[in-house]
């Protein structure tokens, strides 16, 4: 056989493997940012400035730093844009309510629709005494949110999850609100929290790590952002928790599913996740996806229900074609509507 004829062969084998598999590789963007955590600098008895260096790997990519008195941080600046292009671009973020003679711990995180990527850590102390300036208050301890305006339905202060029944919230970055089953408004979270199982999370401008109970009296713990989800624990589903994408469907032109796929345009119903062997699954239009330790993003667009995973793998069940797909690392599906 000729080398044109064998490279032939080996073009066909290669597109009927991807069209049986449903898959595709990743490409370069297909990344969570990097992120570097810089030493900060104009330490003051009750303020520093923030410092850090972040890659959006051209996804749009937003940035917050997380700093306290220990490794668990608790506190978080507001997230700003890193916009979205390939190259690293330094980032900035003023921290005041220090305490004096204290060390801190600070780091800077990053999140796109690829992932979210936590820098490492770096430690400062601030000074003894400054000249001119009086007392200083420490660093205070994040509060449990009050009960929601008009009404009393709210996030309680933070428990043990029970089984089927409630769920354990603590926000790791940005902007996380939580609505439980029978309020009208939402609660912006600042502390760890207990809500019913039913309660919507809007990750949309935050992170949160989500832990639920297991038989046994064991738990699991997953981490998410990037979307709107409601949470559910079955009845005798044996902790299985459930992620129910929330929110209005992507606005798609007319001329049909063809057409909506030309418009590329970004989706509103989206999720990102991470758990490592936990009993997950997030239930979107066109598909319900089992996560098996991995880390991945779903997103409900107008030519279906896209699955793409960067570690781990996780169990796609297509819900018009009724069949199931294992997607790994590097691979995506796209579970298409019907019609």
């Amino acid at each position: 056989m000729s080398a044109r004829a064998r490279h032939s062969v080996f073009a066909i084998v290669l597109a009927l493997s991807v069209a049986v598999v449903g898959t595709t590789p990743a490409t370069a963007g297909d990344a969570a940012p990097d992120v570097q955590t810089q030493a900060p600098t104009t330490v003051t008895t009750a303020s520093a400035q923030l410092h850090g260096l972040v890659n959006p790997r051209t996804r749009k990519t937003t940035y917050w730093f997380e700093a306290g008195t220990t490794l668990a941080y608790g506190t978080a600046t507001a997230a700003a844009s890193a916009g979205k292009g390939d190259k690293p671009v330094n980032v900035t973020a003023a921290i005041g309510n220090l305490g004096p003679a204290t060390t801190y711990h600070v780091r800077l995180v990053a999140s796109n629709d690829r992932g979210i990527t936590q820098g490492d850590d770096m430690s400062f102390a601030t000074p003894a005494t400054t000249t001119g300036q009086g007392p200083q208050t420490p660093l205070p301890t994040p509060a449990a949110p009050s009960p929601l305006p008009g009404t009393e339905l709210g996030p309680a202060p933070a428990a043990a999850p029970v089984l089927e029944r409630s769920l354990a919230i603590a926000p790791t970055g940005g902007t996380v609100l939580v609505r439980v089953p029978g309020a009208t408004r939402s609660a912006a979270l600042s502390a760890s929290v207990s809500a019913p199982v039913g309660s919507v999370i809007d990750t949309r401008a935050g992170a949160v790590k989500l832990r639920t109970a297991l038989p046994g009296g064991h738990t699991q713990t997953g981490t998410f952002h990037g979307g709107l989800f409601e949470v559910r624990q079955p009845a005798g589903g044996h902790g299985m928790t459930e992620l129910v994408l929330r929110g209005a469907p992507p606005t798609c032109p007319a001329g049909g599913v063809r057409a909506a796929a030309v418009a590329r345009k970004r989706p509103p119903r989206v999720l990102w996740g991470h758990d490592r062997h936990g009993r997950f699954r997030t239930r979107a239009s066109n598909s319900v996806i089992t996560v098996r330790g991995t880390t991945w993003y779903v997103a409900d667009r107008c030519d279906g229900t896209l699955t793409r995973v960067t570690s781990g793998s996780v169990s796609v069940r297509d819900l018009r074609r009724h069949r199931t797909v294992v997607v790994r690392a590097g691979q995506r599906y796209l579970a298409r509507p019907a019609g």
